[in-house]
């Protein structure tokens, strides 16, 4: 106990000189910091191996990242304390994205040095360094919102360290197995335990020094020995054509991609920051950056969808009628073109083929009004017809039934397209044989035609089966009665009735966001069944 006493009395008495020391030489240190890492980039790209460009470039990105550590420095120094947070929660942001950027550059560049794995585990490992990325941009951005909020859980924290962890180490285990033959790769795995080491005592310091800078020194220290291992390595000395030769070839790909990828970050990712609305309070007249968290940790909302009798309910009528469509809906193509691809006559075939895609191109609006001219209970056509009062729209079953028939009858069609193309795919001299060993045309079907087409219903399974969730908003509100309003609506009305009429916005992107997860969760276990059984998947 006196040990443990006088230890505690020393880090409270080092604690506040430390600290200012600290202060006083951080601007400093960082600069060297900067400096070093620009010397190593440099160095870098000095080099003639046909890796060190892209090694280089790695490099910068890190570089940019840490860069912009100086911007609460420089805010700090001319604009009001109150604005501190908004400078250090952006240099965070785009610190902690670089740093994911980095691990992901250098394992783009490995597979493009080496190829792509050859075993099933390792391109396994390739792909969810990309699904890391992608998280790790997730929380970095979720991350910044709680920052911008004057709340920041530890979680996040922690993930967010986990997340840049794992892919480090991916990448330094990737490229020590791929490059084997290499033998300064050989040390790679020393050079991960070095940077842990390197990593403890900044972690041990930062109640001393509560600076976040502070990890500059290993950092540092770990780029300075990677480096020194790449160096004497076929990577940076190795022989190839020269980057700019690469370039030269190349360069117009890589402006066809520029276009495609700034509309995915404008309009595809940077709104999905807008997804921490759903552990916010509900507020639209604030900016959700700025808001707190809600009740509960921030569930509080997907507490109050889930204790929602209307919720629930919701919730089990899309499952239903997403079942329904899947069980019914989705074997109606298949026979479709199995029956198109047996007409002897093409102009008939020709002819039937544009009648069944016609449907198609009508909307839902136009469908549901020749619907309730066909099928009112007192007035419609068939019921005068059959001389019957079919509560063909007015009940539950009923409704469901035409919710599905009807979805058949406008999408069987246009889904025909793609199992036809699959068809012609197959060869024609199977089905020669077949009939040479006896076959019938329903054996030629059974053993020839749904065998050559069974990648195509699978990858078609799969996407259904990551749809099983959600839920079309047209087609159920359209055919929507209001005595049925309570029975059968599915989620995407129940978000427009609560969320969006009812004003509570957190809820219906909460509930938004359970969807997602949910069908995000079916897509990944189908495609992993769909591998398991012999399948090739969707990837």
């Amino acid at each position: 106990m006196v040990i443990v006493r006088s230890l505690s009395n020393a880090v409270s008495l080092l604690s506040a000189p430390l600290s200012n020391a600290w202060q006083a030489a951080e601007p400093y240190l960082f600069v060297a910091y900067l400096a070093t890492l620009l010397a190593i980039g440099l160095w870098v790209w000095r080099q003639e191996g046909r890796g060190a460009r892209v090694l280089a470039a790695a490099v910068f990105v890190f570089l940019l990242g840490e860069a912009y550590r100086l911007i609460p420095h420089i805010i700090w120094a001319i604009a009001p304390r109150a604005q501190q947070p908004d400078a250090l929660g952006t240099a965070r942001l785009v610190c902690y994205l670089t740093t994911a950027g980095f691990f992901l550059l250098l394992e783009l560049y490995r597979q493009q040095r080496v190829g792509r794995a050859e075993t099933a585990k390792g391109r396994r490992i390739e792909n969810l360094m990309f699904v890391l990325f992608g998280v790790a941009a997730a929380v970095c951005f979720v991350r910044f919102n709680e920052w911008m909020s004057g709340e920041s859980p530890w979680f996040w924290l922690l993930l967010r360290n986990f997340l840049l962890a794992t892919m480090g180490v991916l990448t330094i285990c990737l490229w020590a197995k791929t490059a084997k033959n290499d033998r300064a790769f050989r040390h790679l795995p020393l050079a991960l335990c070095l940077v842990i080491l390197f990593y403890l005592p900044a972690v041990c310091l930062e109640p001393l020094v509560p600076e976040i800078t502070v990890l500059m020194i290993p950092r540092t220290m770990a780029m300075i020995w990677v480096m020194v291992i790449l160096s004497r390595s076929a990577v940076i000395r190795g022989t190839g054509y020269s980057f700019r030769t690469y370039i030269k070839r190349y360069w117009t790909l890589y402006m066809l991609l520029v276009l495609p990828i700034a509309f995915f970050a404008i309009f595809r990712y940077f709104p999905m920051s807008y997804i921490s609305l759903a552990f916010k309070v509900d507020n639209t007249l604030v900016h959700p950056w700025t808001l707190e968290l809600a009740d509960n940790g921030g569930m509080q909302w997907f507490l109050q969808a889930f204790s929602n009798q209307s919720f629930r309910n919701a919730l089990a009528n899309t499952i239903l009628l997403n079942l329904l469509d899947l069980v019914i809906g989705m074997p109606m193509p298949i026979i479709m073109a199995l029956l198109l691809n047996e007409l002897a006559f093409p102009r008939y075939k020709r002819l039937t083929q544009t009648v069944l895609y016609l449907p198609h191109f009508l909307s839902w609006v136009i469908i549901s009004t020749i619907a309730l001219q066909l099928f009112a209970d007192n007035n419609g056509w068939i019921n005068r017809l059959l001389g019957t009062t079919i509560p063909f729209l007015s009940q539950e079953n009923p409704w469901r039934a035409m919710y599905i028939f009807l979805g058949i009858w406008k999408e069987c069609g246009w889904n025909t397209i793609i199992y036809l193309a699959a068809l012609t795919g197959i060869n024609a001299e199977l089905y020669e044989a077949a009939e040479v060993d006896g076959a019938g045309r329903w054996k030629k079907i059974w053993h020839v035609t749904l065998p050559g087409i069974r990648p195509t219903i699978i990858v078609l399974l799969i996407m259904n089966l990551g749809r099983i969730l959600g839920s079309e908003f047209d087609r159920p509100f359209t055919l929507m009665r209001d005595m049925l309003q309570s029975k059968v609506q599915p989620i995407s009305l129940f978000v427009y009735y609560n969320g969006i009429k009812g004003d509570q916005h957190s809820l219906s992107t909460a509930v938004g966001l359970f969807q997602s997860v949910v069908c995000v969760i079916f897509l990944v276990a189908s495609n992993t069944l769909s591998k398991k059984f012999g399948e090739r998947g969707i990837w």
